[in-house]
């Protein structure tokens, strides 16, 4: 990547208020490690294949550079809660930065430093930025469940991009990754509508900037500047503008696996939905049977019905007295816009490599549920009021 690019990126961190928190370089990892924890312990946290490939060389350039690395070579599929974190990982007070090389680590890597009030390093080889960013920690249900789903994250991050990063990593998912974020802009509307709070215009605008750019170019490294952008809008927003999304409500709901060509589908079928629910003036057709719903969560999440059921008592009370008809009018011409513009996304898709027609039949009903879960609200919450999800 080139100084003018790491330049940009660091400016659009500036411009939202995050210069003291994020820091993106050009450089060689370990100089910046030594910069930021010169003399000192760190943590470096590895998958074991990456360990394996280099875990070894990155050890050794470590210690001649004076580091004192301490090596935590994490088991496949560790999943991270509340109770459980610790005893995959045991990290000493005394560390000064967690460093890391695996994109899936980060909100591990972000929960054990926002603890211990020390920096993330992070070295991004790849276009795909998903979650490079943490805002916000999610802990999974189930065994061992935390009260709370989401832990914030306060921690600086010092994201390091390699010199051939446009080279590898998932073109195709990248791009409907990012492409997939307008209709979390149109979900965080529906919020907004429905239960006001802060608009944050300006991330959104960056958010729906960065989207304009990879859709209108989808070069490797419009994709990765396009998705780093997406990450330093909705950290500065706290998570909210994209974690409230029916999108991300259904990568909870799914474990947050990456199964290929699913979040295309996913888009597509939110989309059509979208749709159907604001061409129809008549609403609701069919009461949503709430009960069966909260039975659904449960089963789906391996968890009580608690929590589902004070997220719906809550968002029935936000619900109440809303004009629905006139929410939905405010936005039929932007979703009417984004469903035409939709035919030429799958045909670049289609151009990367992507397959438009996986099969969706097993995620029906994490899609219904999308617009379910605690603390959300968005378009999917509309349309289950609609009557079209029963």
């Amino acid at each position: 990547m080139k100084d003018s690019e790491i330049i940009e990126l660091n400016n659009t961190a500036k411009i939202l208020g995050l210069n003291s928190r994020v820091h993106f370089y050009n450089a060689d990892i370990i100089k910046v490690v030594g910069d930021i924890a010169p003399f000192g312990k760190i943590a470096a946290v590895y998958t074991k294949n990456t360990f394996s490939d280099f875990g070894k060389d990155v050890t050794n350039n470590l210690k001649c550079a004076n580091i004192k690395p301490l090596n935590f070579i994490m088991p496949e599929n560790a999943v991270l809660n509340l109770s459980s974190v610790f005893d995959i990982i045991c990290v000493p007070d005394d560390v000064r930065a967690v460093l890391i090389f695996d994109r899936e680590l980060m909100d591990l890597a972000a929960y054990i430093a926002t603890l211990f009030k020390i920096p993330v390093i992070f070295a991004l080889d790849c276009i795909n930025t998903d979650g490079v960013l943490c805002a916000k920690v999610p802990f999974f249900w189930g065994a061992n469940k935390s009260e709370t789903d989401f832990f914030s994250v306060d921690c600086e991050y010092h994201v390091v991009i390699s010199d051939n990063a446009c080279l590898f990593g998932n073109k195709t998912e990248q791009y409907i990754s990012i492409y997939c974020k307008i209709l979390s802009l149109i979900d965080y509307r529906i919020r907004l509508a429905i239960c006001s709070g802060n608009s944050y215009e300006f991330e959104r605008n960056i958010i729906l900037n960065a989207i304009k750019i990879a859709n209108f170019s989808y070069s490797a490294n419009n994709l990765l500047i396009s998705g780093l952008k997406i990450e330093l809008a909705n950290l500065a927003s706290g998570g909210e503008v994209l974690f409230n999304s029916a999108e991300y409500s259904f990568k909870r709901l799914t474990g947050f696996k990456e199964e290929k060509d699913i979040r295309f589908s996913l888009i597509k079928k939110l989309i059509n939905l979208y749709s159907l629910c604001v061409s129809e003036k008549d609403m609701p057709f069919t009461v949503p049977d709430y009960n069966k719903r909260v039975k659904e969560l449960a089963d789906i999440t391996k968890s009580d019905d608690g929590a589902f059921l004070k997220g719906f008592a809550a968002q029935i009370k936000a619900l109440k007295g809303k004009d629905l008809l006139s929410v939905k009018a405010d936005l039929k011409d932007d979703i009417n816009l984004i469903s035409e513009e939709f035919k030429v996304v799958e045909e670049n898709y289609s151009k990367l490599g992507g397959n438009p027609d996986a099969d969706f039949a097993p995620y029906v009903k994490a899609l219904k549920l999308c617009g379910d879960l605690p603390d959300t609200v968005n378009f999917m919450t509309v349309i289950r009021e609609s009557g079209f999800l029963e």
